[in-house]
C-alpha cells in the first residue's frame, strides 16, 4: 500500500477553499442582516443578554459580516480578520446559542454550527499568524 508524501501545494490549495467557503458563509450571514433591516433588532437583542454596547457590536459585527470578508476572501489580512471573526462567533456561543442547546438541525439555533465556525476561524487565523508569535507544536514534547 503506498503512503501519501505531504503535499504543500495541496495544504495551500485546501486553505484557499476553506478560506473562501468561510467567506462567503459569513457574507451571506452579514448581507441578511444588513438588507433585511435586522441590525437595529440584533443590537437590541445583544443589549438584552447582557452585551455592554450591544447597539454598537450590532452594527460592527453586520458590518464586519458583510464587508471585511471581502479582504478575507482575497487572502488579505487573514490573521487579524480569522482571530476577530473566532473571537464574534465565540461571544455568540454563550449570548445567544447555548440557549438552544448543541444541535443546529432541526432545532431552534443551537451551538454545533457556532463552534465549528470558532474553529476554523481560530485554525486560518493559527495559520496565517506571524512568525513572531510563539506557537504551540502539537505532537512535539515541549522543550
Amino acid at each position: 500500500m503506498q503512503t501519501h508524501a505531504f503535499d504543500p501545494e495541496r495544504q495551500q490549495r485546501i486553505m484557499v477553499l476553506l478560506r473562501l467557503t468561510l467567506a462567503i458563509l459569513v457574507a451571506i450571514h452579514g448581507w441578511t442582516r444588513l438588507t433585511g433591516g435586522s441590525t437595529p433588532g440584533f443590537g437590541r437583542y445583544l443589549t438584552l443578554h447582557g452585551v455592554p454596547f450591544g447597539a454598537f457590536f450590532g452594527y460592527f459585527v453586520t458590518y464586519a459580516e458583510a464587508f471585511a470578508t471581502l479582504p478575507l476572501a482575497l487572502g488579505r489580512f487573514v490573521f487579524p480578520l480569522s482571530s476577530m471573526f473566532s473571537a464574534i462567533y465565540l461571544v455568540g456561543i454563550p449570548v445567544h446559542h447555548l440557549q438552544y442547546g448543541w444541535f443546529s438541525s432541526g432545532h431552534e439555533d443551537g451551538c454545533e454550527y457556532p463552534t465549528l465556525m470558532v474553529i476554523c476561524f481560530a485554525l486560518m487565523a493559527w495559520q496565517h499568524a506571524p512568525r513572531r508569535l510563539s506557537w504551540p507544536r502539537l505532537g512535539q514534547a515541549a522543550s
